[in-house]
Formats: structure tokens, sequence, C-alpha cells
């Protein structure tokens, strides 16, 4: 019981740092396994470590949140993980901005071309595209954002300016990915070598997505579903649906999938002045906690959240 107490407030102490430990220690076990980094159970080629991983930081929000603040911050993180009910538009801004989006710039750029008829036919295309989609909600994209964005989003939420959120969110979020490109690329020197680009990289990507996620986040009473939602459709788009509408390279298709992400991003931040959908009235406080401004026990599970608004209003 002793060990069990010290741990739980050793990781009330820092609980970002144990939830990154914990998240990035089962990516880089799983990416290290050959069996399940080389495992073609799931269709689509979706890799089956990126489920270990995803589900590793889901499994560690819950269980930071648990040291941090018990049974409320659970339930809490539970409600605002599986929060549905919002109004239609932005399930349809979740779902389709991306696909339609990059669609209409492919057609600008190849012109007729990119509806061309794929080999098995449209309705085919599509129902693979919403197959993709649902795998990808399922198996990585909600459990990525309880961590990412429940946990580790949430718990800086109102101790920076939104933009510095977002920044901060996407570095540990490129960190995190970090196992995956050892996964894919293996463990040899060039892969070691290339991983700092690769980080690079990721950070500017990631810092745009994250932007949106905020944005989304705060426009929805917190909704981590509707990020996971807009998530997994980027995901299924750039991975299945970029095939049929790009008649180009896979780098032309990155490009244009990415470039929605972009502009999007790049237009919201504009329209809301960095504040990315935060009340005018929330100003950033540092939490009472220990020296580097983490949350204590009693620090969390009393905390009132101004953010935590009616969708219905958004």
């Amino acid at each position: 019981m002793n060990v069990w107490s010290s741990a739980g407030r050793g990781v009330a102490r820092g609980p970002v740092l144990a939830f990154m430990l914990m998240s990035l220690g089962i990516g880089f076990v799983t990416a290290a396994i050959p069996p399940i980094v080389d495992s073609g159970i799931l269709p689509f080629g979706l890799p089956l470590h990126g489920v270990f991983m995803s589900l590793g930081a889901g499994i560690a929000a819950f269980l930071v949140t648990a040291a941090l603040s018990g049974q409320a911050g659970v339930a809490d993180l539970t409600r605002r993980s599986v929060r549905w009910r919002l109004p239609v538009r932005w399930y349809l801004i979740a779902l389709l901005s991306v696909p339609v989006g990059a669609t209409l710039i492919s057609l600008v750029v190849y012109g007729p071309q990119a509806l061309a008829t794929p080999s098995g036919g449209w309705p085919r295309a599509l129902a693979e595209v919403a197959a993709v989609f649902v795998l990808q909600l399922v198996l990585f994209q909600l459990a990525e954002e309880i961590g990412f964005t429940g946990f580790l989003q949430d718990h800086w939420q109102d101790r920076y300016h939104p933009m510095k959120l977002t920044l901060y969110v996407a570095l540990l979020w490129a960190v995190w990915h970090i196992p995956d490109h050892f996964a894919e690329e293996g463990w040899g020197v060039e892969a070691l070598i290339s991983a700092p680009v690769v980080f690079a990289i990721e950070v500017v990507s990631l810092f745009f997505a994250r932007a949106l996620f905020v944005w989304f986040y705060n426009r929805t009473g917190s909704s981590v579903l509707l990020v996971a939602i807009f998530h997994a459709s980027f995901d299924a788009a750039i991975s299945q649906l970029s095939r049929d509408v790009v008649p180009g390279s896979n780098t032309v298709r990155f490009l244009i999938f990415t470039g929605v992400i972009v502009v999007f991003a790049t237009a919201v931040i504009i329209a809301t002045k960095g504040r990315l959908g935060r009340r005018a009235d929330v100003v950033p406080v540092p939490e009472a906690g220990d020296s580097a401004g983490e949350h204590t026990p009693d620090d969390a599970a009393g905390r009132e959240d101004p953010r935590r608004s009616d969708p219905q209003d958004a």
C-alpha cells in the first residue's frame, strides 16, 4: 500500500512527465517487437504497433488522472471523451473539411482527372474510406486524443495562452511519434540520423493540426470525441481517399492534404486572433502546485473549469 501511495504522490507531482514516460515506454517497447511491427492482421495496411501506442496514451491518461484527482477526475475525463451532444455543424466540419478541401485543391491542380472513376468505382472507394475512418477512430484516434487532448491539452488549458498551449502540446505529441518512426524505418544508423529531421517536420505539421484541435475542443464544450473524429477523418482521407482524388505522387498527396490543415489552421488563428475559441474572459493563470506548476491532487479535484459550457452555445 505504501508503494502505491508513494507512486501516486510521485505521479501527482509530475503528471505530464509520468504521462509521457508511460505512453513513450509502451510506444518504444511495441516498436521494438518484430511480430507486432510486421503484423498484417489489420486491414488496409493499418499498423498494429500504432494501436498499442494509442492505447498506451489513453491508458496513461486515465492512470495519471486517477492519481491526480481520483474518481472525480476519471469520471470527468470519461465524460469529455464521449461527449457527443453537439450541433450537427461541428460533425460536418470535422468529417468533411479535409476531404472536401483536398479534393477541391486537387481539382484546381489536375482538373477533371482528379475525379476520374477509380478502378472499383466510387461506391466501393467511398465505402473503403468510411471503413478506414471507423477503424482509425476506434483503434487509434479516440485513445490517442484521450491522452493528448483529454489529459495533456486539458491539463495545460488554462495555464498558457492558446498559441503557447498549441506549441507545447505539439512538441510532446511529436516526441510521442518517435517510436513510430523507428517501427517504420527500423533501428539502423540511417533511421537514427534521420530521426531529428522527421521530428522537426512532425513539430511543424502537428502544430497546425493541434491549433485546430484546441479550437474544436474549446468550441464544443471540451469534446474529445469531436477532436478524435476530425483526426480520424484526416488520417482516413490522406491514407485512403488521397489515392483516388490526387493522381500524383505520395509527396504531392501529402502536401495537398497537409496544406488543407495548414490553411484551415491559419484561417482559424487569424479569425480568432490567436485565442482558438477560448473565451475572452479566461486569463491563463499558473495552477497552485509544485515549483514546476504541476497540479497537486487537491488542486485538480477542486478546480472549476470555466470552459465547461453547453456545446449548444458554442
